[in-house]
């Protein structure tokens, strides 16, 4: 499977199973929402597939995170309008958020809970198997609407 960059950084390594990626300040993946900023600067490596089931699995270590704001996680980006991540983000020595953001259509939905500041390591599945009830399980399209 070919993987492909969107927005490459400058600083990042790919090899023995292992990507690492170094983000610039002020980069993060964010849409119309209450907090009036939009951000679509974010690098991350994809990769595409046709495939009908599949299951992506990911391990991330943030051991380095340590100014508010700093996020890891995974993506599956559309395009700037349509896209979903989840993400560890730092927050202070005693918490961080574990979220989600769902963006549809341009306007991002975000979901948080409140976990320790010391767990430094999260594993993500993603996966899209048969339609349920018309919809496709764990994959956005380009012309469907997420309800």
């Amino acid at each position: 499977m070919e993987l492909k960059w969107t927005r490459e950084p400058r600083e990042h390594s790919v090899a023995d199973g292992r990507i690492t990626i170094t983000t610039e300040p002020h980069t993060d993946l964010w849409q119309r929402t209450y907090y009036h900023f939009r951000n679509d600067n974010a690098p991350f490596l994809q990769a595409e597939t046709e495939e009908k089931f599949f299951s992506f699995i990911v391990k991330t270590d943030f051991s380095g995170s340590h100014h508010r704001f700093d996020q890891c996680g995974i993506v599956m980006y559309l395009d700037s309008e349509n896209w979903l991540k989840a993400s560890v983000e730092y927050e202070n020595e005693r918490f961080q958020h574990l979220g989600s953001v769902v963006t549809n259509h341009g306007y991002s939905d975000w979901a948080t809970t409140a976990i320790p500041a010391d767990v430094k390591q999260m594993w993500y599945r993603f996966s899209r198997g048969e339609e349920r009830h018309g919809k496709n399980t764990g994959l956005m399209e380009r012309d469907e609407e997420i309800p």
